[in-house]
């Protein structure tokens, strides 16, 4: 209860700042920054740009990409940017575009997410959001979809801003050689390791596992808390099919994830999809993979 009044709360202070800001009609000046939904990007946009412009992060370290509410100060740092990188279908995204666009009028908008072959399967639910469409937002946590998150991102930015677009063309070339090594390493590790099937509390590895060939059980029930039921069969599932790690974000409850390891003697193995050094993260996550799927 208290969470949904500190929501109501900030969203009505949030209203305010939009209303006073629309009724201003600002018009686009000099360049004062870039905003992106989550840290992974904000590590693509320092590759390319160097730290040549601020970058606002709407979503913060340790915070739900489906369910946060910007705060009043990342509002006004938003009605400042020159450029907004949205990721693709994160149900922040669906839930504040429409009200972003209220604030900057002016502010261009582009979705990185372009070209990149979505996998869609069921609605998920997260609080009061739904991922539109059951489309799985999680598109930057494979290095082969980051490779197309990479080159829209490359193209944002160079019509953004002309000036530097020599320098972010030879950034873009040294970036997406190291990310495309990245995915070579991947696929050749991978392909050697004995079991391919893991538990995840909130599945945000679907386009990884889908483009290496492994296989991603979800603890969550249909993005809801799982029950008992489900807990049980996971169980079953999990000692029928030897299954040897589960993965939990920083950002979820672990008692779940802890009951299953009990019962299953596998290990609970941290991991941070939302890293702001998304390269060293994807690299730690390997030699995770490596290790508990032998």
């Amino acid at each position: 209860m208290k969470n949904t009044i500190k929501i109501l709360t900030r969203t009505v202070v949030i209203a305010l700042i939009i209303m006073g800001m629309a009724a201003c009609n600002p018009k686009p000046t000099s360049i004062r920054g870039i905003s992106v939904s989550i840290q992974p990007q904000k590590y693509i946009v320092e590759q390319l740009m160097g730290d040549t412009i601020p970058i606002n992060v709407l979503i913060p370290k340790g915070s739900s990409p489906a369910t946060y509410a910007p705060s009043p100060s990342q509002i006004k740092s938003l009605s400042e940017s020159t450029l907004y990188l949205r990721i693709g279908h994160i149900g922040f995204e669906e839930a504040w575009i429409p009200r972003i666009k209220e604030i900057n009028p002016h502010l261009k908008i582009e979705d990185t997410s372009t070209g990149i072959s979505y996998i869609r399967g069921e609605d998920h639910y997260h609080g009061d959001h739904v991922h539109k469409g059951g489309i799985d937002p999680h598109i930057w946590t494979s290095p082969k979809t980051m490779i197309t998150v990479i080159k829209n991102t490359q193209e944002a930015l160079t019509t953004a801003f002309p000036q530097n677009k020599e320098n972010i063309i030879e950034n873009g070339k040294a970036l997406l050689n190291k990310v495309s090594q990245l995915d070579e390493k991947y696929a050749h590790t991978l392909e050697t390791v004995q079991k391919r099937r893991f538990y995840i509390f909130h599945p945000a590895y679907t386009y990884l596992a889908r483009d290496y060939g492994l296989q991603q059980i979800s603890i969550e029930d249909k993005g809801k808390e799982p029950s008992a039921q489900w807990l049980r069969q996971l169980i079953d599932k999990g000692k029928e099919q030897e299954t040897q790690a589960i993965f939990i974000q920083e950002e979820f409850d672990q008692r779940n994830a802890e009951i299953i390891s009990n019962e299953l003697n596998i290990p609970i193995v941290k991991v941070n999809p939302l890293s702001e050094d998304w390269f060293t993260e994807m690299n730690l996550l390997l030699g995770k993979l490596e290790k508990n799927l032998r």
